[in-house]
């Protein structure tokens, strides 16, 4: 993209593209289709459309006979290797066969020995019963191990919760001064007073439920105030928590 600029103003001249030269093929231009080659250097009869015409049927004196597509196995002849025997030949018909042979061998102490020497055969063991091996059933050590390292990380784990989410109990206490601790003090006498008065002035015979709970009310006021103040005349400190 061009900047702007004065000399923009100025007619530029025309470029006219050239045109490239003509493409011209190295093949003459003029042949016959019958002498086009396809590529193919040694061209056959019939190799790209097919036969003419009318000769595509093949002759009648060509077609197929029996037994002509079986192959020809050659004539058989000796084998190159000769198959070895493994058991001993028949004997013959007139042959015959070999007349008081006898032996000395004692076939029952033999028989003993053999027995004797031989070594024991495999006695059927009886299939071992899976249900009366000790500790079916039950869950093995190690889940029981796996089980309570999981609850000990589990308490750990909830106790940090707490720990992290419990307030501080240095947050939200403040402590009274001397001044301010014997002006609450003097409020709650001047307090303590007045209920006293009140309740001096009241009736001595309740025969009413009205008289009887301001009796009460009043009795239950006086107590706490008196409360009060032995507490705060009791410590030298005095911590307050705010709400």
């Amino acid at each position: 993209m061009e900047e702007e600029s004065v000399y923009n103003l100025i007619p530029r001249p025309q470029e006219v593209p050239q045109r490239p030269p003509r493409h011209t093929s190295t093949h003459p231009s003029k042949v016959h289709p019958k002498d086009f080659t396809f590529g193919q250097n040694k061209m056959q009869g019939h190799a790209t459309f097919g036969l003419p015409n009318g000769m595509n049927a093949p002759p009648p004196q060509q077609f197929l006979r029996s037994h002509e597509k079986e192959p020809v196995l050659p004539e058989p002849t000796a084998p190159s290797r000769t198959k070895t025997k493994l058991r001993a030949p028949v004997p013959a018909k007139d042959e015959k066969p070999v007349m008081g042979l006898c032996s000395n061998k004692n076939f029952i102490t033999s028989n003993a020995v053999e027995v004797i020497l031989a070594k024991p055969g495999k006695q059927p063991q009886e299939e071992f019963q899976w249900t009366t091996r000790p500790g079916y059933g039950k869950n093995p050590m190690y889940l029981r191990r796996v089980k309570d390292t999981i609850n000990r990380e589990r308490e750990q784990f909830e106790q940090f919760i707490k720990m992290r989410t419990a307030p501080d109990p240095s947050q939200g206490v403040t402590q009274l001064s001397n001044d301010e601790r014997a002006q609450l003090l003097r409020h709650l006498k001047l307090k303590w007073a007045s209920v006293n008065d009140a309740y001096q002035k009241g009736a001595l015979v309740c025969d009413s439920e009205q008289k009887k709970h301001r009796k009460e009310g009043l009795e239950r006021q006086l107590a706490e105030i008196e409360r009060d103040i032995k507490s705060l005349e009791r410590g030298e400190m005095v911590l307050v928590v705010d709400d």
